[in-house]
């Protein structure tokens, strides 16, 4: 699934790149392969929210998985708080699992930046908890 880059031809690595303008909101949905280990996500310099359609919910820079399972990371700014451009590492935080390729970019191009379409103010497959109103009973007519 994951392949390391050409340490003597630096060039961008075999796995995806994640692309995005500065301050949008980018959805990373990540799948935990069979495995008997648990791994870690992260993406660097980049905070998401532990419940994403929670309201003040604790914000996480890494988060734990395990085999068989998925996950998704809600970024709500690429780049940052800062919305700065540039190539960020995604990566499964574990020495070893890094260390044999289980990392890749997020790149964030500058807003405005021709080679990516805006996203035209569409989210991140965001939504928002809504309450609805009490169902009213209808009243009985009197005779």
């Amino acid at each position: 699934m994951f392949q390391p880059c050409k340490a003597d031809k630096p060039e961008d690595p075999a796995t995806p790149l994640i692309e995005a303008h500065a301050g949008d909101p980018v959805r990373i949905h990540v799948i935990g392969a069979n495995n008997e280990q648990n791994g870690m996500f992260s993406v660097e310099k980049h905070e998401w929210p532990i419940e994403p359609f929670m309201r003040g919910a604790d914000v996480i820079s890494v988060v734990e998985f395990s085999g068989s399972e998925i996950l998704d990371a809600f970024l709500p700014s690429a780049g940052g708080p800062y919305r700065l451009p540039g190539d960020y590492v995604y990566s499964n935080q574990r020495l070893p699992y890094s260390q044999s390729g289980q990392w890749g970019y997020v790149r964030v191009l500058p807003a405005g930046d021709t080679r990516l379409l805006p996203l035209h103010g569409a989210g991140a497959g965001m939504k928002s908890a809504s309450v609805e109103k009490p169902v009213q009973a209808i009243p009985v007519a009197s005779k």
